[in-house]
């Protein structure tokens, strides 16, 4: 339990020292790729195991609606970090093939959803949901798990894939 609540409050030191909606992340500068041609950043989710931090990071370029998704972890005892995925191609890859870790994949994704339903509403997000399903009905297992524990009803049609 210690070791949780050091966690947190080094996360809220990490986001009361750094405006992460406009600059990197203090202590994780060194992970971000070629900062120059992203304007700002956005810290979406955390989870961290036994062992490590995880951060999930929106990076956005000038003039491009659409975030690149970056994942960077550091070891609970260090200050170095590695950057465990980069999808700067926009590829539909399921954090779970890409970091190997079942649990970080759905808490990484369940954080993600948390923070859309701060932006858009929960009413909306059940729509859209509903709405995706029709043209789109195989979903990842940590976006089912996710939505599933924030209460959202996945409509019958919906197939999981790992």
């Amino acid at each position: 339990m210690e070791i949780i609540k050091s966690i947190l409050l080094a996360s809220q030191i990490l986001i009361a020292q750094g405006d992460f909606n406009s600059t990197r992340l203090i202590g994780l500068e060194a992970c971000y790729p070629n900062w120059d041609i992203y304007e700002t950043s956005k810290l979406i989710s955390q989870a961290w195991n036994e062992e490590k931090e995880y951060f999930l990071i929106y990076l956005y370029e000038p003039n491009f609606p659409y975030p690149v998704t970056l994942v960077i972890s550091r070891p609970l005892k260090g200050r170095e970090c590695t950057q465990e995925w980069f999808n700067h191609m926009g590829d539909d890859v399921s954090l779970y093939r890409a970091l190997k870790e079942r649990q970080i994949a759905r808490q990484l994704t369940l954080g993600m959803y948390e923070k859309e339903i701060e932006e858009l509403g929960k009413e909306y997000l059940q729509n859209h949901i509903n709405e995706v399903a029709k043209v789109n009905s195989t979903w990842r297992e940590e976006n089912i798990w996710a939505l599933k524990q924030l209460g959202f009803s996945i409509p019958p049609n919906v197939n999981v894939i790992d």
